[in-house]
């Protein structure tokens, strides 16, 4: 639509022309040389390239009667006559060569009819924008423009000088040049709908253009400026500091608590107490001279997978809340409590060493303190044996 809107709108704006002025044939040439020049059997006759531009001419060195122009013209169009809207504006230039010294004043008319149909038709006429009179009179050789509007049809342009001729011959006194601008009045309308539909094709165009893109090309995150930026940097350094925070507390409180856990599976054979293999017995007591009372009880820790065949855990010195914090599960809990029970059970009661009858390095520090010894009482008994 945009294309056949530039065409029409380039062609609306060409006028048609007919005739030319830029050239006189007879110019330098007397009547009599231009007798010669028309009569085909002379030898000084025009050539024919001469010939092809005089037929294009709107002039009056066409025939003998000089003076006036008579030429048809077809101005193509709506035949209403709308001033402005589609009427058609003509351009009309005419240059004269009138040399017998009279007066070059001139009128126009456009008669509705053809040239050959003109019987004694007079300029005077006419309607009045169908006719023209010239206010000034025509200069030798300089080009005067008028410019008319007229109903689109058949006309018959006639040109005449107000003082004819007062000898008629072959000798131009007159050239002419027409610019029809008829297309402008046929191809407006034409130029109006293919604007309306360029209008409405354009804005189809983006709309399609539009859902296209946001199928092709799905919308994308705005674009965060430098501000935005850093502010998200701010905020996510301050939330790393805040979980690094509690993360170092726990740590610590890791540290200071007893060891990570139980094991996945519980004891499988409970501890049976000290070793038996003591080559003649385990001691009787404590060693003279070690004050009885026993040391303070040392915090309850968590029972371990090393905890070995020779080692006796109490089952109620740990709560099952305990347990339960050291990830142990309550089947867990329930089996290893069952299993600490049987072996205390089954197991001999333990019995201080006897510093009469049991190697000291039989025993480590950890079987003793795990027996109740403290310290104190494990070093005297050590230096006592």
């Amino acid at each position: 639509m945009v294309c056949l809107f530039i065409i029409f709108g380039v062609f609306a704006w060409l006028p048609v022309t007919y005739g030319d002025t830029s050239d006189n044939p007879h110019d330098n040439f007397e009547e009599i040389d231009l007798q010669k020049l028309h009569n085909l059997n002379h030898p000084m006759t025009w050539q024919q390239d001469e010939i092809d531009m005089m037929d294009k001419k709107i002039w009056d060195g066409d025939d003998q009667f000089s003076g006036s122009i008579q030429h048809d013209l077809n101005l193509y169009g709506f035949p209403m006559a709308i001033d402005g809207i589609t009427t058609v504006p003509l351009k009309i230039t005419l240059v004269s060569y009138r040399e017998d010294g009279q007066s070059t004043n001139y009128r126009i008319g456009m008669f509705p009819t053809r040239c050959s149909q003109l019987l004694g038709d007079s300029i005077s006429d006419l309607p009045e924008e169908l006719r023209y009179v010239g206010s000034e009179p025509l200069l030798i050789d300089v080009a005067t423009t008028i410019e008319l509007n007229v109903p689109a049809g058949r006309y018959c342009f006639v040109f005449e000088y107000i003082e004819p001729v007062n000898e008629n011959g072959w000798k131009a006194t007159v050239d002419a040049k027409v610019q029809a601008n008829w297309p402008r009045p046929l191809l407006s309308p034409l130029i109006l709908i293919f604007s309306i539909l360029a209008v409405f094709g354009f804005i189809g165009a983006q709309r399609a253009g539009k859902a296209w893109k946001d199928v092709a090309q799905p919308e994308r995150a705005a674009a965060r400026s430098l501000e935005d930026e850093v502010l998200d940097a701010a905020e996510e350094e301050r939330g790393d500091t805040a979980a690094e925070g509690p993360s170092t507390e726990s740590a610590e409180s890791v540290d200071e608590s007893p060891p990570s856990g139980p094991p996945v599976e519980p004891q499988v054979e409970p501890p049976s107490g000290p070793p038996v293999g003591a080559s003649s017995g385990l001691p009787a007591g404590p060693p003279a001279g070690v004050p009885v009372e026993a040391a303070e009880e040392p915090a309850a820790a968590e029972p371990t997978a090393e905890t070995t065949s020779t080692d006796t855990v109490d089952p109620s010195q740990y709560t099952d809340e305990m347990l339960h914090g050291w990830g142990w599960n309550q089947q867990q809990i329930e089996d290893w409590r069952a299993e600490q029970t049987g072996a205390t059970e089954a197991a001999p009661k333990a019995a201080p060493p006897d510093s009469e009858s049991v190697d000291p390095s039989a025993y480590t520090d950890e079987m003793l303190i795990g027996w109740g010894w403290t310290s104190e009482q494990i070093e005297e008994w050590r230096a006592a044996n």
